[in-house]
């Protein structure tokens, strides 16, 4: 997965539980089908065909077999990007919900320190 670059075609299938580690256009596929439910919350997993080829990183193929075309990996997938903005930016900085938690953290401390004397 290292190794895929923008460009590459893949070849997938459901026999080998693929998950789509980067984001593609479905160039030739049968019966191809994606659980996008982490992603999107749709219930019942998504056909792909040549009126919806988008493949998105971090989904599994369910049924079918197939190529696609790469199109962004890494941080500028779909996955990198919800990734970069749940766990922060690229110097360091927390994001919203991590500075709100680690405040909260502090604060539990500083109480079970108070009530333990």
């Amino acid at each position: 997965d290292q190794d895929i670059c923008v460009g590459d075609i893949v070849s997938f299938n459901a026999h080998m539980a693929a998950i789509i580690s980067c984001d593609g256009i479905l160039l030739s596929g049968q019966d191809v089908r994606c659980d996008e439910s982490a992603l999107t919350g749709e219930p019942e997993p998504m056909l792909k065909s040549a009126e919806k080829p988008f493949m998105i990183s971090g989904t599994t193929v369910n049924a079918g077999k197939g190529t696609m075309l790469v199109v962004a990996v890494g941080e500028y997938s779909i996955a990198g990007k919800i990734k970069k903005d749940v766990y922060g930016g690229e110097h360091g900085e927390l994001s919203p919900l991590y500075g709100k938690l680690d405040a909260m953290a502090t604060r539990i401390g500083k109480v079970g320190m108070v009530c333990a004397l």
